[in-house]
C-alpha cells in the first residue's frame, strides 16, 4: 500500500475510485480521476449510432474520418516535427484527406469531383487571405501556450506563423467538405428532374438552394468558433482594458482572422461548387450521373 498526495485542487474522489497517479523522486502523486473508459463509452455510442442511422454510408464516413485522422497523426505532424514547412505539408496532406474522404465515403463520380474542386479552390482562397492578413498584421504565431510550448519542444526550429496558417486551413476543412458535397448533390438532383438544363439553369436553380445554405452556415460557423473561444470572451468582459486594445492583441485577432476567413471559404464555396458542378454533370444522362456503392 502507498500514499499519493493529493492535487492542490481536489476533485470529490470517492473510494474505489478508478484514478490516475505518478511518481517523481519517490514521491507518490494523484493527478486526476482515470475518465478514458467513459470516452470509450461516448465512441461507441456514437459508432453504433452512426452505423444504425447511416448504414453504408455512416460506416464508410467513419473509415474515412479514421483514414483522415490516421493522416494528419502519421503524416502531417511527423512532417511538421521534422522541420519541414507546415504550410505546405498540411495542404497537401488536407487535400489527401479531402480526396479520400470524399472519394470513399460517396464514391467516384463527376459529383463527388465537383465537390473536391469547389472544396480545393475555397481552402486555397482561405490560405491565401489568411497568409496576406498575417503578414500585414504582423503576427507572430504565438497565440496560445500550446504554440509557445510546441517550439520550445521543437528546439525554436517551428514556424509558428505556418502552423498558425495551416490551422486556419485545417479548421475549415471539415465544413467545407460537408458543404461542397450538399451542393453537388443538389445540381444533381435537378438533373435527374430534367437533363437538359443548361449550367446557367442549374447554376441558378442550384443557388436558389444555396442562398439558404449560405445564411445557415454563416451562423452555424461563427458560433462554432465563438464556441471555442469562449475563455477570451470571458477575459474580454471581466477586463479593464479597453476594448480595441483587447482586440487589436494578437491571440484576440488571431482567432477573429480564423473565424472570418473560414467563414468567408465557406460562403466562396457555395456559388463555386454549385458552378462546377453545373458544368461536369450538365447534359448527362440519369443512369450516367452516379455510379453508387453496393447497398449505398
Amino acid at each position: 500500500m502507498k500514499e499519493a498526495e493529493l492535487p492542490t485542487e481536489t476533485v470529490d474522489f470517492r473510494i474505489g475510485q478508478l484514478v490516475v497517479i505518478y511518481e517523481v523522486d519517490g514521491k507518490t502523486y494523484l493527478a486526476e480521476p482515470y475518465r478514458l473508459h467513459y470516452l470509450w463509452a461516448l465512441l461507441g455510442l456514437f459508432v453504433l449510432a452512426t452505423i444504425a442511422l447511416g448504414r453504408g454510408k455512416g460506416l464508410r464516413g467513419l473509415l474515412g474520418t479514421a483514414a483522415s485522422m490516421g493522416v494528419l497523426a502519421y503524416v502531417v505532424v511527423p512532417q511538421i516535427a521534422a522541420g519541414n514547412n507546415p504550410l505546405l505539408v498540411t495542404f497537401v496532406g488536407a487535400f489527401g484527406i479531402l480526396a479520400l474522404s470524399i472519394y470513399f465515403v460517396h464514391g467516384i463520380n463527376r459529383k463527388t469531383s465537383a465537390a473536391l474542386i469547389g472544396t480545393t479552390i475555397a481552402a486555397l482562397i482561405a490560405l491565401v487571405l489568411s497568409t496576406l492578413l498575417t503578414e500585414w498584421m504582423q503576427f507572430t504565431g504565438l497565440t496560445s501556450e500550446e504554440a509557445f510550448l510546441a517550439r520550445f519542444q521543437l528546439g525554436g526550429n517551428l514556424d509558428l506563423v505556418s502552423l498558425y496558417l495551416a490551422g486556419v486551413v485545417v479548421g475549415a476543412l471539415g465544413a467545407l467538405n460537408d458543404v461542397t458535397v450538399t451542393q453537388a448533390a443538389v445540381v444533381q438532383a435537378l438533373l435527374q428532374v430534367n437533363s437538359r438544363y443548361s449550367v446557367r439553369e442549374l447554376y441558378t436553380r442550384g443557388m436558389a438552394v444555396g442562398f439558404d445554405h449560405i445564411g445557415s452556415l454563416v451562423n452555424t460557423l461563427i458560433l462554432a468558433y465563438a464556441a471555442g473561444a469562449l475563455p477570451l470572451l470571458l477575459l474580454i468582459n471581466q477586463s479593464d482594458v479597453p476594448l480595441a486594445l483587447l482586440l487589436n492583441n494578437e491571440t484576440f485577432a488571431a482567432e477573429i482572422v480564423t473565424m472570418l476567413v473560414g467563414s468567408l471559404a465557406l460562403v466562396l464555396a457555395v456559388p463555386l461548387t454549385t458552378l462546377v458542378a453545373a458544368w461536369l454533370l450538365r447534359g448527362r444522362k440519369l443512369d450516367y450521373i452516379e455510379r453508387r456503392w453496393p447497398g449505398a
